[in-house]
């Protein structure tokens, strides 16, 4: 259970929590690790509209987490189906995108970068899965294998 879904934590940041008065043109800026909600707008006659804009460190990661092992392994049987439908190569390397598309961090001793800058995504492995019609158990222990290297 993440923090924020916590009994205690919720109490916590309750008793805690302020708000931040803006008025038209002022931004805030903070660490996406702050924890932070936006509230209720309680004024009366005044409509109020935000535009947010995350950007995050090059080299940071999104705080939240998606099984997108699980997402792939669920989606693969059907992107096979779909291809022997004849489905084109676009919009099945498309959906193969919920896989993580991005190698690291990873073990480089485990999963060495061997025909590029950087080891094979989760994404490229279901891509070459489709590409090979390989068995969805086959994708499914790849995957896992896969997870396994990456794993320090």
């Amino acid at each position: 259970m993440t923090p924020r879904r916590l009994p205690q934590f919720r109490a916590y940041f309750e008793a805690r929590n302020i708000q931040l008065p803006l008025a038209k043109g002022d931004a805030a800026f903070f660490n996406p690790a702050l924890f932070h909600a936006a509230g209720t707008n309680r004024s009366p006659d005044i409509r109020r509209m935000a535009s947010l804009l995350q950007v995050s460190s090059a080299f940071g990661r999104a705080m939240e987490t998606v099984d997108r092992e699980a997402m792939a392994n669920a989606v693969f049987p059907v992107l096979l189906r779909r291809k022997a439908a004849g489905a084109g190569q676009k919009w099945l390397y498309n959906v193969a995108a919920c896989a993580e598309g991005y190698p690291f961090p990873t073990n480089l001793d485990l999963d060495p970068p061997v025909e590029g800058l950087a080891p094979p995504s989760q994404a490229d492995i279901v891509r070459r899965a489709l590409r090979e019609d390989r068995p969805a158990d086959v994708l499914r222990d790849e995957l896992r294998t896969g997870a396994d290297r990456r794993t320090s």
